[in-house]
């Protein structure tokens, strides 16, 4: 199988959101929906309401197979969601559709270390070479101090397995292979990892420049099974999903939910008007997808489940006392760069007084998510569809993403 942009979770930085149309033109209303009474009238919640349902349904007319909204301000919100979970299926999307997010996951896996450095278990200065010393004799010397705070910030400097030329070199490194490859995912990812760490970036200063890369993470989640004695797994089920306390089910699964019964939507890539459903990949190049996205992009979630993630940072920023860890909220509260914790950073434009956001998008296996959260918590968005962009134009997905977005900025206030 010839790889494809598709074939790792990606994300589109702010610099190329802004260039696909998320200017200070387009948003005049963001950070708005703080309404002057505390109680907004039947009138307008139900004007709201119309207004995520007109966008999801507009997005989805424009060439999505689905749209799933949400937004919230401080006193209230409004959820909508339009299209099929299956192009040609009859089966309609609800708001209950099991969706991926990609890597608008990794802030998750970042708060999953800060719960170990609270508890003593974990060190933001911890090196790679004494976190995994199994694999230390192998790594390139430079990569041996880094440390696990610079790789949830991306300045790991290891390779992106986002594009096709990474996964390209790491296929044709597996297809070189004499011996007999790894049949466990702790021994892929072991193999996964010592391959990585061999491999230099031209240009970049591991501890120092950053460079997007899903090793990173990848590196991370075997780091918190090292230092915990638990499966990422078993963390996560542990430290994430009671976070939401919901009751009725979580709302995120590490992978996909296994409950019978659970509705669960179809990704779908290729160009506008000529997308096929994407159901994973051929075994032998799934089992490799597994071991790089488990702690960089392989959660799923209802809409309202991540919705309860997103409220959580609204309350945390704004000042109130929430279950997520200490260490996690301090530093995004006070960031000390443009990337921190698995959340992107930055002002929105002159037009808004320089509202700072927390953000990310996540594209993955035929699903798109993009998340935006203001950081003194007075808004929270999210968007997401099974649907991923491929084509001359493979931006086209984003694109409408990123209107639906502006419209319900433009319309909440």
């Amino acid at each position: 199988m010839t790889p494809t942009h598709s074939d790792a979770p990606r994300r589109i930085n702010r610099r190329q959101l802004l260039a696909l149309g998320l200017s200070s033109a387009a948003l005049t209303a963001c950070g708005g929906g703080r309404g002057n009474t505390a109680l907004e009238d039947a009138a307008n919640k139900a004007r709201r309401k119309n207004l995520l349902e007109q966008t999801a349904s507009k997005a989805m007319a424009a060439g999505l197979v689905s749209a799933s909204l949400h937004y919230a301000d401080r006193q209230s919100s409004a959820t909508a969601a339009a299209g099929l979970r299956q192009k040609g299926a009859p089966a309609a999307t609800a708001i209950g559709d099991w969706l991926r997010i990609g890597s608008a996951s990794k802030a998750m896996t970042a708060c999953m270390a800060a719960k170990l450095i609270d508890r003593g278990q974990l060190s933001w200065t911890l090196s790679l070479a004494d976190a995994l010393p199994d694999l230390a004799a192998g790594m390139l010397p430079a990569f041996r101090s880094v440390t696990v705070e610079q790789l949830l910030a991306h300045r790991g400097g290891l390779i992106a397995m986002d594009n096709e030329a990474d996964v390209g070199l790491f296929l044709e490194f597996l297809a070189a292979q004499t011996e007999p490859l790894p049949e466990t995912f702790a021994g892929r990812r072991r193999f996964a990892a010592a391959w990585a760490l061999q491999q230099a970036q031209p240009g970049v200063t591991p501890g120092q420049d950053f460079l997007y890369s899903n090793v990173d993470y990848m590196l991370v989640g075997m780091i918190l099974e090292a230092r915990s004695g638990k499966s990422f797994t078993a963390l996560f089920d542990e430290l994430i999903v009671p976070l939401l306390g919901m009751p009725g089910g979580p709302g995120l699964s590490l992978g996909l939910p296994t409950t019978a019964g659970l509705a669960r939507q179809r990704g779908h890539v290729g160009a506008l008007g000529a997308l096929q459903v994407l159901d994973g990949y051929p075994p032998e190049l799934q089992v490799w997808q597994d071991v790089l996205i488990q702690a960089a992009g392989n959660v799923f979630a209802t809409v309202t489940g991540y919705a309860k993630w997103q409220q959580l940072h609204q309350q945390a920023l704004g000042g109130e006392a929430t279950p997520l860890p200490a260490a996690y909220v301090q530093r995004l509260r006070t960031p000390v760069s443009d990337y921190v914790l698995g959340w992107e950073v930055g002002p929105l434009p002159d037009a808004f007084k320089q509202k700072v956001c927390l953000f990310h998008s996540g594209i993955v296996e035929g699903f798109t998510a993009y998340s935006v959260i203001a950081l003194d918590g007075q808004f929270a968005i999210s968007a997401f569809t099974n649907t991923e962009g491929q084509g001359t134009d493979p931006d086209w997905v984003v694109k409408l993403i990123t209107k639906a977005i502006i419209d319900l900025q433009a319309g909440w206030a």
